[in-house]
């Protein structure tokens, strides 16, 4: 069974340095950071099941991030820790999304508390197509638990854009803007060509769904229960 892992975010080194011991004690994995620079790539490429944040850290407000974190992780919940407890703080820190407000100094028993009844694993659905499963996060498309592909990045990406839109045309610039930021080759045409004919293959099990194409607009992914005209 993997640890509980929890993003950590304070830039008083000592404290720091005490938090992070405690919870490897205590059977998490820490990732313990100073600074709020590159926290959404961090969050999505670490996938907590908890945060815990300061408010103050360095010249930034750790409040001004929850939202982001949501974007990236809705469903993480955050702790923020902090000397400040003025209402206007707390107020702020909990419309945002925060779970709750710790007022420093406070007792690691506390804060085990709080992790052990907040932090549960989480594990992303994935977006369903049909029978299929997308971890976009993986790179994965499964059959109910079962592995059918590993995904390249761009076929990842290519899939998840479709299935988050079913049911509608996608254009093919809409498309490549998402793959490569740009569409401007001969080259780049027939890339796209190639993924699609592979997302066609890797979806063919399932009839009740249909990538059709329209001729020199896009391409629409059709779901059980609408009928092409």
């Amino acid at each position: 069974m993997s640890k509980i892992k929890v993003l950590f975010v304070d830039d008083d080194l000592a404290l720091g340095s005490i938090v992070t011991l405690a919870l490897e004690d205590a059977g998490y994995e820490v990732h313990y950071q100073t600074s709020l620079a590159g926290i959404r790539t961090v969050t999505a490429e670490m996938q907590p099941d908890i945060v815990v944040l300061d408010v103050e850290i360095g010249a930034k407000n750790g409040i001004d991030a929850i939202p982001e974190l949501k974007q990236i992780a809705p469903e993480v919940p955050v702790l923020v820790i902090s000397s400040h407890v003025e209402s206007d703080n707390v107020v702020k820190a909990l419309k945002v999304g925060a779970l709750t407000y710790l007022k420093k100094p406070f007792e690691m028993t506390e804060l085990l508390a709080y992790i052990q009844r907040f932090a549960h694993p989480y594990r992303p659905k994935g977006t369903e197509i049909g029978m299929f499963r997308l971890k976009a996060d993986e790179n994965l498309l499964l059959k109910g638990d079962e592995k059918v592909r590993k995904l390249s990045l761009l076929e990842s990406k290519l899939l998840k854009m479709l299935a988050q839109n079913p049911n509608r045309v996608i254009t093919r610039e809409e498309i490549a803007q998402e793959l490569w930021g740009e569409y401007t080759t001969e080259s780049s045409e027939q890339s796209l060509n190639n993924y699609i004919a592979r997302i066609r293959k890797y979806l063919a099990d399932d009839r009740r769904i249909e990538l059709v194409t329209i001729p020199r607009i896009g391409y629409k992914l059709i779901t059980d229960g609408e009928q092409q005209e």
